[in-house]
């Protein structure tokens, strides 16, 4: 009997060290540790935010906000006090099918690269501002503030010399 008596508790005790799980290999089943799922949870929220952010950068342009009548009533004191260089003096008006594909947000017309005055430096000087990547040129009457980044027309003012 002493020989069963001893298979038996061989039995017993190796039966209990294989049952019992030792706690280094207790995190690597099937299941995940709630910490390790909150962690990928939070990996897979940023890499949507990123992607999302990319996305936006590239599709849909921010908001810019042009002090419009500040533009206006600093350029008519301007042009008021007679210090208007000679290109803006003698300045001719765009064709009205011109001057309806003159839009905001819009790509700039192709004939009317070449019509483009720049604003004179004392002028900008003086004028609010906006964003650096931004330019302000004349066209007939009416100012325009262009995105140099994408050839895009920010903002259009009109009739800003009457």
């Amino acid at each position: 009997m002493s020989k069963y008596r001893a298979v038996f508790t061989a039995f017993v005790v190796f039966s209990a060290f294989s049952i019992a799980v030792p706690p280094a290999v207790a995190g690597q089943g099937r299941g995940q540790d709630p910490a390790k799922k909150a962690d990928k949870a939070e990996k897979h929220e940023q890499k949507a935010e990123q992607k999302a952010d990319k996305k936006d950068d590239k599709n849909t342009a921010k908001a810019v906000v042009i002090d419009r009548d500040g533009h206006v009533r600093v350029i008519r004191e301007y042009s008021h006090a007679g210090s208007l260089p000679p290109g803006l003096a003698k300045r001719e008006s765009l064709p009205p099918g011109l001057r309806e594909q003159l839009r905001e947000n819009g790509a700039l017309p192709p004939g009317l690269q070449k019509r483009l005055v720049p604003v004179p430096a004392p002028l900008v000087a003086r004028l609010p501002g906006i964003p650096s990547y931004s330019h302000r040129y004349f066209v007939g009457d009416d100012l325009i503030v262009l995105d140099t980044r994408t050839n895009h027309v920010i903002a259009v003012i009109r009739d800003v010399w009457r």
